[in-house]
């Protein structure tokens, strides 16, 4: 699964949890990607929305912290079924004065004989130059991994658009031809939201699909894949 949560608040700015975690209890994803997720103190106390979907959900997790302020950070966040047997932040390049944004992986080992990386980002919304810019060194840290990669993304860029064209030649698109819309304004062909399998290694995409259930929980949907590693 990959979600935006929109910073733990709902399209009516109500705090959205619960509702992300009977979404999460609903489809039992064993791996999800988050972006959009914060770790605030509020009146002396720390509300890290990763750590209490995980503890709620009894899944392993890892952050990626991008912007830090006095009161805490936001960034995107990782949840497994299966422990991480190491996990990586990178920062991706920008330009002067916009925001900083990072690229989390963490390397999990699902079944005996198979260890992947699982990875996750939420590119520039401001600056399409940006947004090329870090969807192609993406390309570029991943491409030639020994593991299989899963890479869940809010690119904030359609199919059609540069950014995206980083992840064309290498990358399964596990919506490929879907023309349902991320976002809960967008018109079909608006996919923000991504989840790529690296071709490098034996992958199939056996199902997707946008889940709408929920069409307030976020500005973004939900959406979700099930993939086979042999």
């Amino acid at each position: 699964m990959s979600f935006n949560i929109r910073h733990g608040l709902s399209t009516a700015d109500e705090p959205n949890l619960m509702d992300i975690l009977k979404i999460i209890r609903d489809h039992r994803p064993d791996l999800i990607a988050l972006q959009a997720v914060d770790s605030l103190v509020n009146k002396g106390k720390v509300q890290f929305q990763l750590r209490q979907i995980a503890v709620q959900t009894g899944m392993h997790y890892a952050y990626g912290a991008a912007d830090q302020s006095a009161n805490g950070s936001q960034g995107v966040g990782i949840l497994s079924t299966w422990p991480f047997e190491k996990t990586q932040t990178i920062n991706l390049p920008h330009t002067p004065g916009a925001d900083t944004k990072v690229l989390l992986c963490g390397l999990i080992k699902p079944a005996r004989h198979v260890t992947l990386r699982f990875c996750n980002s939420r590119l520039e919304y401001a600056s399409v130059f940006d947004r090329a810019l870090q969807a192609a060194y993406i390309n570029q840290m991943l491409v030639n991994s020994i593991q299989p990669v899963l890479l869940g993304m809010d690119m904030g860029a359609r199919p059609n658009e540069q950014p995206y064209f980083s992840f064309r030649r290498n990358w399964q698109d596990a919506a490929q031809g879907s023309q349902l819309e991320t976002w809960n304004e967008g018109l079909p062909g608006d996919r923000f939201d991504y989840i790529f399998a690296l071709l490098n290694s034996k992958v199939r995409v056996k199902n997707y699909k946008v889940i709408r259930n929920y069409p307030n929980v976020s500005d973004h949907y939900p959406i979700l894949a099930t993939i086979e590693f042999w």
